[in-house]
C-alpha cells in the first residue's frame, strides 16, 4: 500500500472498542526503557513484568536475540498461560499498565514506515490478530511519526545493550544476569 494522503484519513480514523483481542494471543516484545517505565509507574520489579521467550517469530539474524545459557530468548511482557494473554490485561479487557505500557503497544494497530527523514512511505493497520474496530477515532500523522521515532530510538539503544551483553564472556547466561545487565535489577 503506498502512502497517499488519502489513504491515510481512513488509517486515522481507526477506533479501538476495547476487545482486548491485541493483548491474547500475541508476544509484546519490550526494551529495557519499557521495563524501567512500568516499574516506575507500578513499582513492581522487572521479573513480575518480564518474560523471556524462544519461540518469537522474528529473524534468525534480528538484533534482539539474547543469548542465555542453551537458547536464544526475546525480552518481552509477561504472559498469564491460562487464558493465554498479557499479564496485564484486566477481566474487562482494559490494560491494567495503561499510562506505563510499552511503546509498541502505543502504536498498536498502526504499521508505519517512514524514511532516514521520518517522511511516511506506508501507514496501515496491523492484521496480526481480528480487531472488531470502528472508523470513528481521531489519530494524527503526527502523533503515529512521533510514537514510530520514540520506538525505534529506544529499540536502537537497547540492541546496543543486547548486542554488548551476546559478546560478554565469562558470565551467567540467566535471565536475572541479563536484568541486572541491563539495569533493571
Amino acid at each position: 500500500m503506498s502512502a497517499k494522503k488519502e489513504d491515510w484519513r481512513k488509517w486515522l480514523g481507526f477506533s479501538c472498542t476495547a476487545c482486548g483481542n491485541c493483548c491474547k494471543g500475541t508476544i509484546v516484545l519490550i526494551t529495557e526503557a519499557d521495563v524501567r517505565r512500568i516499574i516506575q509507574g507500578t513499582g513492581l520489579p522487572a521479573r513480575q513484568i518480564v518474560r523471556f521467550f524462544s519461540n518469537v517469530e522474528m529473524s534468525q539474524r534480528d538484533s534482539l536475540w539474547i543469548r542465555m545459557r542453551d537458547k536464544r530468548v526475546a525480552m518481552g511482557l509477561k504472559w498469564e498461560t491460562t487464558p493465554r494473554r498479557c499479564k496485564f490485561l484486566g477481566d474487562d479487557n482494559m490494560c491494567q499498565i495503561y499510562e506505563h505500557r510499552p511503546v509498541t503497544c502505543r502504536s498498536h494497530p498502526f504499521e508505519i514506515k517512514t524514511n532516514d527523514n521520518w517522511a511516511v512511505q506506508k501507514l496501515g493497520i496491523s492484521d496480526v490478530v481480528d480487531c472488531p474496530h470502528e472508523w470513528d477515532g481521531k489519530h494524527s500523522l503526527r502523533e503515529l511519526k512521533a510514537t514510530e521515532r520514540w520506538n525505534c530510538n529506544q529499540v536502537e539503544a537497547f540492541e546496543v545493550k543486547v548486542k554488548a551483553w551476546n559478546r560478554k564472556r565469562n558470565i551467567k547466561r540467566t535471565p536475572d544476569e541479563f536484568l541486572k545487565f541491563v539495569g533493571l535489577t
